[in-house]
């Protein structure tokens, strides 16, 4: 049990040693994505913070409906620069080719503006998974890996509205979210691996925080 923590200890040790290189990604996620992403174009998927049925986005004139989930696939934009706007707020980007986006609509916390455009991490080895955690609560939170009782953090006090990600090695294993000593939600197994790359989005209800489990796909 130990030596296997140890050994996710060491590979995100090794990963975070790794430069990003872009024009790496469009070859190592070709099996994720099954084609080479256009020189033309970027991708670009939705986090619904309210989780709320009725959600348009206009960029720059193009219009998107986002389904009230957690987080959807991705999609592709053209690259360029958007005027992105809901009905009670807008803000500005500039989407580079082949790069990831992910754009979160109704954050409401401190300092956040309704629409936050977060660039995503890129896969490096496509050996590897990636295990990317989107904080849309109202406190810091920490996400731990569990394995057979023993856990250990991988993203700790990440900010409210912030993102953390890591490439890891396939593998079968628990998830932690919490807030300080609260505990969010738990999922008890999730399988990464290079093709199931997986995401994890809390955000905030009525009720308090709650977090999901959502894999990384593309609509074509």
């Amino acid at each position: 049990m130990k030596c296997k923590i140890q050994a996710i200890r060491i590979a995100l040790v090794l990963g975070a040693s790794v430069g990003t290189f872009s024009t790496h990604v469009l070859a190592n996620d070709a099996g994720l994505y099954d084609a080479p992403i256009p020189a033309d174009k970027s991708l670009v998927r939705f986090l619904n913070v309210k989780l709320k049925n009725g959600v348009n986005l206009d960029f720059s004139g193009q219009k998107f409906d986002v389904d009230p989930v957690a987080l959807s696939n991705y999609r592709l934009i053209g690259n360029g620069s958007y005027k992105i706007s809901d009905d009670a707020s807008s803000t500005d980007a500039k989407l580079e080719p082949g790069k990831f986006y992910t754009v979160a609509v109704g954050a409401d916390g401190v300092g956040q503006n309704g629409i936050v455009v977060i660039p995503d991490k890129e896969v490096e080895n496509p050996s590897k998974s990636a295990l990317t955690f989107y904080n849309f609560s109202t406190k810091p939170a920490d996400l731990a890996l569990r394995l057979n009782g023993d856990s250990k953090v991988l993203f700790k006090d990440i900010a409210p509205a912030a993102m953390a990600s890591k490439e890891l090695p396939v593998i079968d294993i628990g998830l932690e979210v919490s807030e300080g000593n609260r505990k969010v939600t738990e999922i008890g197994k999730v399988s990464l691996t290079a093709k199931d790359r997986q995401n994890v989005v809390v955000v905030e209800t009525a009720n308090g925080p709650v977090g999901f489990l959502a894999a990384t796909g593309i609509d074509r």
